[in-house]
């Protein structure tokens, strides 16, 4: 499946990429993750974000999100 970051999930749907993490360690967006503290990455499917828009009403931009996930 395709992937995105953390920062460009943010960007794909017009948020921060605070709220990204936010909504992640809250456990309403799947994310899959690669080290800890300061060096954490999040990896989030485009079609988790796409459903996470979905339902919280954010809009997502698929032209961009088809840009970074080539």
């Amino acid at each position: 499946m395709a992937e995105v970051t953390a920062p460009q999930a943010a960007e794909i749907i017009g948020k921060t990429p605070m709220t990204i993490y936010r909504k992640v360690e809250d456990g309403l967006l799947p994310a899959r993750q690669e080290g800890t503290g300061q060096k954490k990455y999040l990896y989030i499917e485009v079609d988790d974000l796409r459903a996470f828009a979905a339902q919280y009403g954010y809009r997502l931009d698929e032209s961009l999100a088809a840009q970074y996930t080539k």
